[in-house]
């Protein structure tokens, strides 16, 4: 017959943290628990008998024995050096810090928009954009975005984009038109330009996702990384596009990466501040 022991556990320490939130327990800090168990148990064993008496996973756990280091759970008690039937262990529950993140290396953005950017095109006021347009005015606005997708066939942006934005201030210009040009815009590299555009899309129709895409893609490009991983997060929701799965994975990265990195600097800043005033 496999002999039992009867030890004692001492709790040392109890973090409320660490006990389960659904279940009370009445042990405290002080308190003695008394257990049977047989000799070669491991301390794992222990650790799941005690946690079913004070309701704390044993990953909260650490048990040592006569002022030793927390033992280790595949440890036997009838191994551990001086333990015998009769003996009382110590025992400390808490939950262990958070693993400190390694510092956090930015690369450099090769990607980014340098340089100063083109001036913006001119934008149509709202009397425009709800001007009601006369059948005069209608053919000529036709006839010059027509103008504009032949220049942009031919690859020549700039006359694309100037075409349209004389076809735009006409009046009665519609979402999905300020939403064509900064599509062009964004051809073109000039993200402040497509930024705007995008921007008075949504105020006409929030629920363009060609607007939140555009502007996401600006928004990467001049290092607003938070912002675009919104705009494409509502793009995606929207009307879902694995074109930009990548770029939306990337901003969101480098958005973490900066905040981790923000806290890292911030807490390296707090503790040089304190040595420095010992």
């Amino acid at each position: 017959m496999v002999e039992q022991w009867t030890i004692k556990v001492k709790i040392a320490s109890m973090d409320n943290d660490a006990i389960n939130s659904k279940k009370a327990t009445k042990w405290k800090p002080g308190d003695d628990l008394t257990l049977q168990i047989e000799g070669h148990a491991t301390i794992n064993m222990l650790k799941q008998r005690i946690a079913l008496i004070v309701m704390a996973h044993p990953k909260y756990q650490s048990v040592s024995f006569g002022g030793s280091e927390p033992l280790d759970d595949v440890t036997k008690l009838q191994d551990i050096e001086g333990m015998a039937n009769g003996k009382t262990m110590d025992l400390v529950v808490a939950v262990p810090p958070e693993p400190e993140a390694p510092p956090v290396e930015l690369s450099d953005d090769e990607a980014l928009a340098t340089g100063e950017e083109e001036a913006l095109p001119a934008a149509p006021s709202a009397d425009l954009i709800s001007k009601e347009l006369s059948d005069a005015d209608a053919d000529k606005q036709g006839e010059l975005k027509g103008q504009a997708i032949e220049a942009l066939e031919d690859g020549d942006l700039t006359a694309a984009v100037n075409k349209f934005t004389e076809a735009m201030m006409l009046g009665g210009v519609s979402a999905m038109m300020l939403a064509k040009r900064a599509e062009m815009l964004l051809k073109q590299k000039r993200y402040r330009a497509v930024e705007a555009d995008a921007t008075l899309t949504l105020e006409l129709n929030p629920d363009s996702a060609k607007a939140y895409r555009a502007r996401g893609k600006a928004r990467r490009f001049l290092g607003e990384y938070a912002l675009s991983a919104q705009d494409f997060a509502q793009a995606q929701t929207i009307d879902y596009d694995d074109g930009v799965v990548d770029m939306h994975k990337y901003v969101q990265t480098r958005t973490e990466k900066l905040r981790l990195k923000a806290a890292q600097d911030a807490k390296k800043a707090e503790e040089e501040g304190k040595a420095a005033g010992e």
